[in-house]
């Protein structure tokens, strides 16, 4: 069984059970072996990078530090937690004079980094450790065949020489729970969710682009693997019927929350009445 350093990251565990319950759910079915990371602290995306670069670096580096203590790569469900981590590690594995300085810092606590781990989003550890074809021979209530849009999310995709994620990997995730994969123009555009504290009305107009670009495609759900993303396309389709008198009522859920109803489990155990754009339609497309 696969082991890692599981590194939830603040979002998740503070507003999005739903996320943590399926992962949980999901991971148990294929025996991966999730271990709670201790003493680690928050990733800093995106303010304290913004304010304080190197306190982004060591903070970052601390985890990364402790993973490889521990001995496995670190496994995240949230995109700007991976996206961080990813960064720090990338900069640092290629700037040895910044090495240096923050393992000057590390080493007050006992800790030094080698650059020796990895780092994965959860649904690459899906993909890339399991597998598609051990996937599959656990579905037993397939979809049948429904459009799904994919919004993978910023922080996965950019910098692709950073990230290494390819989108591919989210695609086929998708239809392995027997759905189809709606594509659509806007699916590298930005949700809007971190510009949400600044500038409001663009933001709100950032997910009506995209949730109009998906719908006007034919899908009938639309996925997500990022909490943040994943609230900003929920959350502000409320905002739309005030901003733009417009309702799209297409239902954002959780990757691993598609999976795990491809794969029989209840409802209730993984979050799925916590939408604010009722998720249950997706109950019709489950073959029995």
């Amino acid at each position: 069984m696969p082991s890692y350093n599981l590194y939830m990251g603040c979002s998740v565990p503070a507003n999005y059970p739903n996320y943590e319950a399926a992962m949980l759910k999901v991971a148990q079915a294929f025996d991966m072996e999730l271990e709670y990371m201790e003493g680690v602290a928050c990733c800093g995306s995106p303010n304290l990078r913004a304010i304080d670069y190197f306190g982004w670096l060591v903070v970052n580096a601390r985890t990364l530090a402790i993973a490889e203590k521990n001995g496995f790569d670190i496994v995240t469900p949230c995109n700007g937690c991976f996206g961080s981590l990813k960064d720090v590690l990338h900069h640092l594995k290629h700037n040895d004079a910044d090495m240096k300085k923050v393992n000057e810092k590390l080493n007050g606590q006992g800790l030094s980094l080698k650059g020796s781990i990895n780092v994965r989003h959860f649904i690459e550890a899906l993909y890339s450790d399991i597998g598609i074809e051990e996937i599959k021979k656990k579905i037993t209530k397939p979809l049948d065949g429904v459009g799904i849009a994919i919004h993978c999310g910023c922080h996965v995709l950019r910098p692709a020489d950073v990230t290494e994620f390819s989108p591919e990997i989210f695609a086929d995730l998708v239809r392995v729970t027997g759905a189809s994969v709606v594509e659509y123009p806007l699916w590298k555009q930005c949700c809007g969710a971190t510009v949400l504290p600044v500038n409001e009305q663009l933001a709100i107009r950032l997910a009506r682009d995209k949730i109009k670009s998906m719908k006007e495609a034919g899908a009938k759900f639309a996925t997500v693997a990022c909490p943040a993303c994943g609230n900003q396309l929920d959350l502000q389709q409320l905002g739309l019927k005030d901003s733009y008198n417009e309702v799209y009522d297409l239902p954002i859920l959780l990757y691993p929350q598609i999976l795990a109803l491809a794969m029989g489990m209840n409802e209730e155990a993984i979050g799925l009445g916590m939408n604010r754009v009722p998720a249950d339609p997706i109950h019709e497309h489950l073959s029995e």
